[in-house]
């Protein structure tokens, strides 16, 4: 590393789906039918991989109970 990019960029974790039903303590076909349905928390696709930056789920969360304020 040189100089210039001294301090390292920090990027969220990624987690696979597994790792994100359990986190949310849902199942995975649970968390499938949210990505259909456009209803879960935002991921991302690689080569068709599917995989969620904690920090969105995280977010995706924070705003669920937000809104049951409301």
């Amino acid at each position: 590393m040189n100089d210039t990019n001294a301090e390292a960029t920090l990027v969220s974790p990624l987690l696979d789906s597994r790792e994100v039903a359990a986190y949310l303590k849902v199942s995975e076909a649970t968390l499938s039918r949210w990505r259909t349905d456009k209803k879960g928390p935002p991921f991302l696709r690689m080569g068709g991989i599917t995989r969620y930056r904690l920090d969105d789920v995280q977010a995706w969360l924070a705003s669920l109970s937000s809104n049951e304020r409301h």
